[in-house]
């Protein structure tokens, strides 16, 4: 063991050793660390790079944030910030993205312009840098997106003359966040009126529940100022379809152009059912007053197919005219082969029959009898041979029912949609009816 003497000289010359100082990366540090001047006893030392260890792999650090600031509030983004900028700090990279985008993005088919209403000529004194609709707040009035030919033909005015005549059923569908909020209207049509069902007499007057009075004329103008609703942000929109017990057989001629301004257009109809209105234009023969109709009005009609509908303001500063725009669009969950099969129970596919075999000279012979020229008793003998022959027709009958009742069972079959019914969305189990979160509708609301 060594002397205590011996191991306080060696505490000694351990404490007399040159100290090195410790330096910090720069990146790790905003100041600097000075060294200080050695003792000119001791040679100058100079800081060694930190050589990483064998095996060691740098991980990698993608900051894509802006730089840190020294407070927390800067190192968290709030909401604000995160709306208002382009880049979301709280979506993954591409790499690490564990699902498909298609995963997350349902198919949402496009709007489609349709139609346009040249509404008026916006007058000099008013400024290009007006948005459309800040012009339509000033020109029409106070909750109205159109000028009224009278204070009391509001838009209520108008919903009750189609709710008075049974023509359509309208719901508001309502955000379920926020139950103020109406994210868009269906409609269903149930019947429109042409000038016979109505009257002799177009200009006759009738009275509503609320004592206004309205004419087919007013009449004709519901089906279009109804749609006249709009929101705030102009992102309403209108889901249009025909109800089951509707029916085409006297459609009145002013509802073709109503067609031509809200109904469907071609583009927007899956090459499937464009395929079937094709057949249904070669198969179908409408009578002679509907042939003042389209066909796809005509099957839209029959097979009830809906779409959507919206519009907003557009302005032309070059002619200075302020138009409305109509847009349409398809409904993605609507499921067409199901109505492939409504229409194929309605129009069969021709079966493809092989001709049959010619019989051959002996069959023919044992078959066709000839009574020309026969005795009584020939013609007796010939009676017989055929009543043997109908017996062993009948018992190989009566073998092959038995044979085919004991191998299967008639298999059930659903019950097929008459022609006044073909079809109704809450038919459909896997499909999503529109109208299933609708509140209770009241002509107040809006």
């Amino acid at each position: 063991m060594a002397s205590r003497k011996e191991k306080d000289k060696h505490k000694e010359q351990h404490s007399q050793s040159p100290q090195i100082p410790r330096i910090l990366p720069a990146s790790l540090s905003q100041k600097t660390i000075k060294n200080e001047p050695a003792s000119s006893s001791f040679p100058k030392l100079e800081p060694t790079c930190i050589t990483p260890y064998p095996g060691f792999t740098p991980i990698p650090i993608d900051n894509r944030f802006s730089p840190l600031g020294s407070t927390l509030s800067q190192m968290r983004p709030n909401y604000q910030s995160a709306l208002t900028s382009s880049h979301d700090p709280f979506i993954l990279p591409p790499t690490a993205t564990p699902f498909s985008a298609s995963t997350f993005r349902p198919k949402t088919s496009p709007y489609i312009s349709k139609s346009s209403a040249n509404l008026f000529i916006i007058e000099p004194h008013i400024s290009k840098s007006l948005n459309p609709a800040m012009i339509a707040q000033s020109h029409f009035p106070p909750g109205f997106h159109y000028m009224p030919h009278s204070p009391y033909k509001s838009l209520k005015y108008y919903r009750e003359i189609l709710h008075e005549t049974k023509s359509v059923d309208i719901k508001p569908i309502r955000d379920k966040i926020d139950p103020q909020k109406i994210i868009y209207h269906s409609l269903y049509i149930y019947q429109i009126l042409n000038q016979k069902c109505w009257g002799p007499h177009p200009y006759e007057l009738r009275t509503l529940p609320s004592k206004l009075q309205y004419n087919y004329a007013y009449y004709v103008e519901s089906w279009y100022y109804i749609f006249l609703h709009q929101t705030p942000d102009f992102s309403h929109s209108w889901f249009i379809n025909f109800d089951n017990k509707f029916q085409s057989h006297e459609l009145p001629f002013w509802f073709l152009h109503w067609w031509d301004t809200h109904g469907p257009k071609s583009e927007i109809v899956p090459l499937q059912v464009t395929e079937l209105i094709t057949t249904f234009s070669s198969k179908v023969k409408p009578p002679e007053r509907n042939l003042f109709f389209p066909m796809p009005l005509l099957f839209f009609t029959r097979y009830k197919l809906p779409w959507i509908m919206k519009w907003s303001y557009t302005v032309n500063w070059e002619t200075r005219i302020f138009s409305r725009q109509f847009s349409v669009k398809w409904w993605d969950r609507f499921e067409v082969h199901r109505i492939a099969e409504y229409f194929f129970r309605d129009f069969p596919a021709p079966m493809k029959h092989e001709p049959e075999p010619e019989p051959s000279s002996s069959h023919s012979s044992q078959t066709t009898l000839s009574v020309e020229g026969k005795s009584r008793v020939q013609l007796r003998d010939m009676a017989k041979q055929l009543l043997l022959q109908a017996e062993q027709m009948q018992d190989d009958d009566e073998d092959n029912e038995s044979q085919s009742s004991s191998s299967c069972q008639p298999r059930q079959q659903s019950p097929s949609p008459s022609p006044d019914r073909p079809m109704r969305w809450s038919d459909y189990p896997h499909s999503q009816d529109p109208n299933e979160a609708y509140a209770s509708y009241d002509l107040n609301s809006d």
